[in-house]
C-alpha cells in the first residue's frame, strides 16, 4: 500500500504533540474523496482537540478540517468530481482523516470549486472561517443589510470573513484589533471604524461612535475578556454571537433583561443540512463575486506544525489573517 507524511497525535497534551509519522494512504468509499493536500489551515478548534478539551478521541488521532489541493481519487460513481479538480474542503472538528496529511479523505458534501484566481494557501482559509462568520451573521444572528456590527477582534481569520461579507451586505461595520497593522487590516478589509481594543479608553470611543442605539450584532472572538463590555454596548433586542473564549465570562445579566439582548454560541459541527446548503451558497456567492479575499498571516510547513499551534494560540492578541500548513 502506497504510504504518505501525516501528523497523528497519539495522546492529548501541548503542541509538542504534533509530529510527522509515515502512515497507510487512505482509499476513498462511497460519498469521499481523496484530495492530495496543498495547503491545511491551522484553526483555534485544532488546539482545543489537540489539547482534549473537547472531550476523549481516538488515537492516533488525525488533525485539521479545513485545506486546498487536488482531487487524487474519487469513488466510483461518483461524477461532479473528478481527478486533477482544483478544490478547497470543510470538515470542520472531527475530520474523516485530517488535512494534516499529504492526502485526506473528505465527505463529497465538504468538497467545493476553488477557482484559479485564489491560491491553495488562500483555498486552505476558506472553510471554517468563512463559514464560522457566515453561520454566526445569517443563522445565529438573522443579520440584516442596514445593522450595526461590532466584530469584537477582527484581525483574526474569521474577524476578517465577517468584515468583508457584512459589508458586501451593506451593514455598517466597526471593528477591534490589538495592533496598527491590525488596524489597517480590518479597515482594509470592509470595516468603516476601527478601535484599538488595548487603548483603556476604547469602550467609550465606541460607544460614542455607535451613539445611543448601540450595536444591532456583535460577533466576539474572546468572551472571557469581553462579554461584559458586548452587553453594555448591545441595542435593544441585539445579538452577540460568542465565536471563542479562553476562560470564564463574567457580565452583569441586567443589562440583557433590560434590552432583551441574546447571547448566542456557535459552532459550526452543528449545522443541519439545510444551514450548510445556504451559507454555503453564500461563501461560493462571495467567492465569485469577488468580496470574499481570504487574507493569509503566516504559513508553515508540515513538520513545523508545533510553531504554528503556537502562533494561533499567540493570535488574541494581535491577529494578521490566517495560519496555514504548506506541503
Amino acid at each position: 500500500m502506497a504510504s504518505m507524511r501525516a501528523i497523528r497525535i497519539q495522546g492529548f497534551g501541548g503542541p509538542e504533540v504534533l509530529k510527522v509519522s509515515s502512515v497507510e494512504r487512505p482509499t476513498p468509499k462511497p460519498g469521499q474523496v481523496l484530495v492530495q493536500i496543498k495547503s491545511a489551515g491551522v484553526n483555534p478548534v485544532d488546539t482545543y482537540i489537540r489539547a482534549g478539551t473537547f472531550g476523549p478521541r481516538p488515537f492516533p488521532l488525525g488533525l485539521g478540517g479545513d485545506a486546498a489541493g487536488i482531487v487524487a481519487a474519487v469513488a466510483d460513481g461518483e461524477k461532479n468530481i473528478k481527478v486533477g479538480d482544483r478544490v478547497f474542503t470543510c470538515e470542520g472538528p472531527g475530520p474523516l482523516t485530517g488535512t494534516y496529511a499529504e492526502y485526506a479523505l473528505v465527505p463529497t458534501r465538504a468538497v467545493f470549486p476553488l477557482p484559479d484566481s485564489l491560491t491553495f494557501s488562500q483555498g486552505a482559509a476558506l472553510g471554517i472561517p468563512y463559514l464560522t462568520a457566515l453561520r454566526s451573521l445569517i443563522i445565529k444572528a438573522k443579520s440584516k443589510p442596514h445593522e450595526t456590527l461590532l466584530v469584537h477582534g477582527a484581525s483574526g481569520a474569521v474577524g476578517l470573513a465577517a468584515c468583508q461579507v457584512a459589508s458586501s451586505w451593506g451593514m455598517k461595520v466597526f471593528g477591534t484589533a490589538g495592533t496598527d497593522d491590525g488596524l489597517q487590516l480590518i479597515k482594509a478589509n470592509g470595516a468603516g471604524a476601527v478601535f484599538n481594543h488595548r487603548d483603556k479608553n476604547y469602550v467609550q470611543k465606541l460607544r460614542e461612535a455607535v451613539g445611543e442605539h448601540g450595536f444591532d450584532v456583535i460577533l466576539e472572538m474572546v468572551a472571557n475578556h469581553n462579554l461584559g463590555v458586548d452587553v453594555e454596548l448591545a441595542a435593544v433586542d441585539g445579538r452577540i454571537v460568542v465565536i471563542g473564549s479562553h476562560g470564564e465570562a463574567k457580565f452583569e445579566p441586567f443589562h440583557m433583561m433590560g434590552k432583551e439582548v441574546t447571547v448566542a454560541g456557535v459552532m459550526l459541527p452543528h449545522s443541519t443540512d439545510e444551514e450548510w446548503r445556504i451559507i454555503g451558497a453564500e461563501l461560493v456567492k462571495g467567492i465569485n463575486s469577488g468580496h470574499v479575499r481570504p487574507v493569509i498571516d503566516q504559513e508553515f510547513p508540515l513538520e513545523k506544525a508545533p510553531e504554528a499551534h503556537e502562533a494561533v494560540i499567540q493570535h488574541t492578541g494581535g491577529s494578521k489573517g490566517k495560519i496555514v500548513l504548506t506541503l
